[in-house]
C-alpha cells in the first residue's frame, strides 16, 4: 500500500501516453457494457414475444403430455373445472389462468365460384383454442400482432385467426360478420376417437409477428374447438402468467407442489428448450467477442508499460541499489497497471451505463411491417455486470503489466545505473 501513491504519480510522468491508454480502456469497457445492455434488451424482446405472445410463462398439463406433444394428444386432457382454476390462481406469483386446447387440423375454403376463382384451397395447421376473455391476461403481446380484421370475440361465435402469410398462401380474406355462412371456410379436425369433424368458421383477422417463424398457426375460440372435438368441458392445458418473469421457476415449483401427482407443470424454457439454448449460445458468443476486444485493448497497456520500463531503467537501478526488493519493483508496476485499469474501468463502465440507461428510457424502435405496434428494444444492464466489468478491466490491466514488471525486476543495478 505504501507503493500505491508512487505508482499513481508515475502514471502522470507521461500524461499523453497515459491518456491514450486510458481512452482505449474507456472505449473498450464502455462498448462492452453498452453492447451487453443492447443484447439484454434484444433478448428480453424476443422472450417477451414468445412468452407473452404465444406460450405463456407456465403451462399445466396432464402427466405425460409434453413427452407426446408432437402428436397433439387430445386423450391426455383435463377437466376444465372452476375448482382447478381457483387452485392455480391462488399460487403465489400467478396473475392469470387461461384454458386452452391445442390440436392439429386443416382449413378448407369453399369451392370456387364466379366471384372467387381462387377458392377451394386447403391448408394444414396447428390450432390453439382459447377463451378470448381470459387469454389476453396470459399473452397480451398477441393483441399487438393484428394485421387486419379483428381479434376473436367471446361467446359461441365460430371465428378463426390465421397467420398473415398462411392466409395469403390460401388466398383467404378477412370476412365481415354479414358474410353468408356458406362462404365461410370449413375447419376440419379429428376428435379423440379419430373421427373427422368439421365446423364452418369466419376468418375474423390475420396476425403477423409470431417470433417462432411458423406460418402454419391458427387460433379459434375455446367453445368452437370443444364442439368440433367433442370435448365439452375439457381442455388440454392451462397457461399461467406470472407477476415477474424472472421468478417463473419459483412459481412453477410452487404450482407443482399445489397440484401434486397427475399433473405436470412446465416453465416456458421447459416447453421451448431450444429458445433457452439459443440465448445461452448468444451469451457465449458475446463472452468470446468481449474477451477478444478486451485483449486487444490490454495489448496496448503492455506496450505502454514496456515503454515505461525502458524510460526508467536508471531509476529502477537506483531503487534496487538502495535496497528495494525485486518483488517490490514487480508490485510497483503491477499497481501502475491496476490503477490505470481501475480508472479506465470506472470511467468506461460509467459511460456505458449512462448510454444504456438513456437508450433504455428512449427505446430503440424497430418497425415491424404490418403490425399495429413497433417492436421496442430497451437496453438494460445489471449493477453486478457493471462491477464485473470494472473488476475485469482492473485485473486485466494488472496482468498486462506483469511481463513488463518482471522485466524491470530482473535488471541488474550496476548495468541499469550505467544505462544512458
Amino acid at each position: 500500500m505504501r507503493l500505491l501513491p508512487l505508482a499513481t504519480r508515475n502514471l502522470m510522468r507521461n500524461p499523453r501516453r497515459t491518456a491514450i491508454s486510458l481512452a482505449a480502456l474507456v472505449v473498450g469497457v464502455g462498448a462492452m457494457v453498452g453492447l451487453r445492455g443492447f443484447i439484454n434488451g434484444q433478448q428480453r424482446v424476443v422472450l417477451e414475444n414468445i412468452v407473452l405472445g404465444q406460450v405463456g410463462a407456465i403451462q399445466v398439463h396432464r402427466t405425460g403430455y409434453l413427452a407426446n406433444v408432437q402428436g397433439s394428444p387430445l386423450t391426455l386432457d383435463l377437466e376444465d373445472s372452476p375448482a382447478l382454476r381457483e387452485r392455480l390462481s391462488r399460487v403465489d406469483g400467478v396473475t392469470g389462468v387461461a384454458p386452452r386446447i391445442v390440436f392439429g387440423g386443416m382449413v378448407s375454403l369453399p369451392d370456387a365460384t364466379e366471384e372467387s376463382e381462387d377458392a377451394g384451397r386447403t391448408g394444414y395447421l396447428l390450432l390453439t383454442a382459447y377463451d378470448p376473455e381470459l387469454e389476453p391476461r396470459v399473452t397480451p403481446r398477441r393483441l399487438t400482432w393484428l394485421a387486419e380484421g379483428a381479434h376473436l370475440s367471446g361467446g359461441d361465435t365460430p371465428g378463426l385467426l390465421l397467420d398473415a402469410d398462411m392466409a395469403r398462401s390460401l388466398r383467404a380474406t378477412v370476412m365481415e360478420p354479414s358474410v353468408d355462412e356458406e362462404a365461410w371456410p370449413a375447419l376440419l379436425a379429428a376428435d379423440r376417437e379419430g373421427v373427422l369433424n368439421g365446423e364452418a368458421v369466419r376468418l375474423t383477422g390475420t396476425l403477423v409477428g409470431a417470433p417462432l417463424g411458423d406460418q402454419r398457426q391458427g387460433y379459434v375460440p375455446l367453445g368452437t374447438a370443444q364442439r368440433l372435438l367433442r370435448m365439452e368441458g375439457r381442455v388440454t392445458e392451462y397457461a399461467l402468467s406470472v407477476a415477474n418473469l424472472e421468478d417463473v421457476h419459483a412459481v412453477r415449483d410452487a404450482a407443482r407442489a399445489v397440484l401434486g401427482p397427475g399433473y405436470e407443470v412446465h416453465a416456458w424454457d421447459d416447453v421451448l428448450p431450444f429458445v433457452a439454448q439459443l440465448v445461452r449460445h448468444q451469451d457465449f458468443i458475446f463472452a468470446i467477442v468481449t474477451l477478444v476486444f478486451l485483449l486487444t485493448v490490454l495489448l496496448g497497456i503492455v506496450n505502454v508499460m514496456l515503454m515505461n520500463v525502458l524510460e526508467r531503467v536508471r531509476e529502477i537501478g537506483t531503487l534496487l541499489a538502495v535496497g528495494l526488493r525485486r518483488r517490490h519493483v514487480v508490485s510497483l508496476f503491477l499497481l501502475e497497471g491496476a490503477v490505470l485499469g481501475l480508472l479506465g474501468g470506472v470511467l468506461g463502465a460509467g459511460v456505458g451505463w449512462g448510454v444504456t440507461w438513456w437508450l433504455g428510457r428512449q427505446g430503440i424502435h424497430l418497425p415491424a411491417y404490418g403490425t399495429t405496434a413497433d417492436s421496442v428494444i430497451r437496453p438494460h444492464i445489471s449493477g453486478l455486470y457493471v462491477v464485473r466489468a470494472v473488476g475485469l478491466a482492473t485485473v486485466g490491466a494488472a496482468l498486462a503489466a506483469l511481463w513488463p514488471a518482471y522485466r524491470a525486476s530482473q535488471l541488474r543495478p550496476v548495468e541499469a545505473l550505467a544505462h544512458s
